[in-house]
């Protein structure tokens, strides 16, 4: 079964997590995980590493607020509201994100990640060009 504890130290780790964390990954996710959200899927710890590395290259900052996970079993959902600023999206300034993450574990490790967010709320809305063509769609949709 598995430990709130252990969970709770996972959500730590990501409200703590920075380019210079993802070297620690290895700590809470195994060598097969499994990570997918609405740009990409990656397999495997080095992957993920990587992946991040990558991200988080350019950000200048980056915070997450969690809601109480929800444990079933060997599965956790928990909601949360992610803002970051990166110096080529939305002119710099802070961007908020709300999403959903699905961990499944295994031997107090995520096998699988799965984050579910909009993903022009996170990027395509706070480019220069599409920005605007996008805002105009959800004004349009909206009537």
């Amino acid at each position: 079964m598995l430990c709130p504890t252990r969970v709770q130290e996972f959500f730590d780790f990501y409200q703590k997590l920075d380019k210079n964390c993802t070297k620690d990954l290895h700590q809470f996710y195994a060598k097969q995980i499994t990570f997918t959200d609405p740009f990409h899927q990656v397999q495997g710890l080095d992957a993920l590493v990587a992946y991040f590395d990558k991200l988080y290259a350019r950000v200048t900052a980056i915070s997450f607020e969690f809601d109480e996970p929800q444990l079933l079993g060997e599965r956790v959902w928990a909601s949360w509201v992610m803002t970051y600023s990166h110096p080529r999206i939305n002119g710099g300034k802070p961007v908020r994100v709300e999403g959903v993450s699905r961990l499944d574990w295994q031997d107090s490790k995520v096998m699988a990640h799965r984050d579910f967010f909009d993903a022009g709320q996170m990027l395509y809305e706070h480019l220069p060009l599409l920005g605007g063509v996008i805002r105009l769609l959800q004004r349009r949709m909206a009537v």
